[in-house]
C-alpha cells in the first residue's frame, strides 16, 4: 500500500505576520509610554519573564525617564526632632508606605526612642532632583539622602560655617548638566552653603564638589541687613534665592552659583502674608512670590528685562482659597480659622496647605484639591519627586503588592 505524500502547509495568514509584541524594540516603545506611577513597570513585569526582563532593563529605566521627564509627585517629607518621616500621598496602588523611605539618624548620647541631647539638631533644607539635604547642627556635617537608592554621603562643613558668630542660614544643591530629573541617583552634584555673621552683616559662601568630595574657596561678601532664615528657598537657572525675614522686612537673597556674588531683592509691604511664605521658579524662569492672605492665595512674580535688571512685582493671579476648599468656621466666629503654606512642589505646581481640618495639597493649574487625613502636626513639608524604578523595586513581587493592598 502506497502512502500518499503530503503537501506542505503554508502558514496562515495570521502566522504569517510577525506578532508585534514579539518584537523587543517594539516592546520597549509600548511599554517606554506606560504612565510614570509606582505601579506601571511591576505590573507590566507580571505579564511574562520577557516583559520582566524589559521593563527592568537599566538601559530602558534610563529611557524611561527620559521619556517622561517629570517625575511623579510621591509624597513629602515632614521632619520630627531624629528622623525625616515620609508621608506618601498617592492612591492606591501608586502609594508607597512610609517604611519603603525611612532614616534612622545617628543620635549621640541617645539610642533606641530617647529624646536627643541638647543641642543636637538636624535640620532638612533641601529635596530636589530625588535627593534630601540633612544638617546635623551638632556634628557639623550635611548628608546628602536617596530615599529611592538609600544611598547616603555625610560631609563635614568648613570653617567657619556653623561656628559662632557664623551660623548655617542655607542650603542650595545641584546636579551637573547632563541629568535626567528624579532619575539623579548617581550624577555628580554640588552643594553651597550660605552662612551669615549678622553682627558684621557679612555672607558666607562655599561650594562642594562630589566629583571632587572637596569643597571650594571660602568667599566671604558684605550684606547689608540684619536677621535670619526663612525655610523657603529654590533654584532658577544658576541663581539660588532664600528668604530671609530682616529688621526691615522680608527680604530675598539672589545668589549667583557661578559668580559666588549676592544681591538683595525687595518684597513689597503689600506682598506680605499672614499665613506663611514660598518662593518659586516661574514657567518662563522668572521668580514666583507665594502669600497667604486673607484666606486667598496671592502669587506675585518678580519679571526680570533683557539685561538682568530687576523689572519689579507684579500680581499675577489670586485664589479664593475659602471658595475653593471646604473650610469649617470657628466655634467662636463665622469666618474660618487661618490657614499656613507648608510647602511646595515646584515641578507640578502643587501647594500644601494646613488648616484647621486637615492638610490639603491644591494644583495650582486644574484647581483640584485633596485632603491628606494622614498628615497630621506637619510644620514644614518637603514636597519628594522621584521616578521610582529599581530592579530591587520590581523582583519582590508578591510582597509588593501585598504591602501596598495593605492600604486600601
Amino acid at each position: 500500500m502506497t502512502s500518499r505524500r503530503r503537501r506542505p502547509t503554508s502558514p496562515s495568514p495570521a502566522q504569517a505576520q510577525a506578532q508585534p509584541l514579539e518584537d523587543d524594540d517594539l516592546l520597549s516603545e509600548i511599554l517606554l509610554r506606560l504612565p510614570a506611577k509606582p505601579s506601571s513597570l511591576p505590573r507590566a513585569s507580571l505579564v511574562c519573564k520577557r516583559w520582566r526582563r524589559v521593563v527592568s532593563d537599566s538601559v530602558f529605566l534610563r529611557r524611561f525617564r527620559s521619556h517622561h521627564g517629570k517625575p511623579p509627585l510621591l509624597g513629602f517629607f515632614k521632619v520630627s526632632y531624629r528622623n525625616p518621616i515620609f508621608i506618601p500621598t498617592l492612591d492606591p496602588p501608586d502609594r508607597i508606605s512610609a517604611a519603603r523611605f525611612s532614616l534612622q539618624l545617628p543620635l549621640p548620647g541617645g539610642g533606641g526612642g530617647s529624646p536627643p541631647v541638647f543641642g543636637h539638631f538636624y535640620h532638612m533644607f533641601a529635596f530636589r532632583h530625588g535627593r534630601a539635604l540633612i544638617y546635623d547642627r551638632s556634628l557639623l556635617q550635611i548628608t546628602v539622602w536617596d530615599p529611592v537608592t538609600g544611598d547616603r554621603r555625610a560631609v563635614d562643613i568648613p570653617e567657619p560655617f556653623g561656628r559662632r558668630p557664623v551660623y548655617v542660614s542655607n542650603w542650595a544643591m545641584r546636579c551637573v548638566d547632563g541629568h535626567v530629573h528624579g532619575g539623579c541617583h548617581s550624577s555628580p552634584f554640588e552643594v553651597v552653603v550660605i552662612g551669615f555673621n549678622k553682627y558684621r552683616r557679612r555672607l558666607f559662601t562655599c561650594v562642594y564638589s562630589s566629583d571632587t568630595g572637596n569643597w571650594g574657596k571660602v568667599i566671604s561678601n558684605a550684606f547689608n541687613f540684619s536677621g535670619h532664615k526663612t525655610r523657603s528657598s529654590t533654584l532658577v537657572g544658576n541663581f539660588f534665592y532664600c528668604l530671609f525675614q530682616s529688621v526691615i522686612g522680608t527680604v530675598i537673597l539672589q545668589f549667583d552659583l557661578d559668580t559666588q556674588i549676592p544681591a538683595q531683592i525687595d518684597v513689597l509691604p503689600e506682598m506680605h502674608g499672614d499665613g506663611g511664605d514660598q518662593i518659586s521658579p516661574a514657567e518662563d524662569g522668572g521668580l514666583l512670590f507665594l502669600a497667604v492672605r486673607d484666606f486667598s492665595l496671592n502669587l506675585w512674580k518678580h519679571k526680570i528685562n533683557s539685561d538682568s535688571a530687576a523689572a519689579g512685582w507684579v500680581l499675577e493671579k489670586t485664589i479664593e482659597l475659602d471658595r475653593l476648599l471646604p473650610f469649617e468656621p470657628r466655634p467662636d466666629t463665622d469666618t474660618p480659622a487661618p490657614m499656613n503654606i507648608l510647602g511646595f512642589a515646584e515641578e507640578h505646581n502643587v501647594v500644601f496647605l494646613t488648616t484647621a481640618i486637615g492638610v490639603f495639597m491644591v494644583n495650582l493649574e486644574s484647581m483640584q484639591f485633596k485632603i491628606l487625613p494622614q498628615a497630621p502636626g506637619v510644620g514644614i513639608c518637603h514636597p519628594f519627586t522621584s521616578f521610582y524604578t529599581k530592579v530591587t523595586f520590581i523582583v519582590p513581587l508578591t510582597a509588593w503588592f501585598l504591602d501596598e493592598l495593605s492600604y486600601i
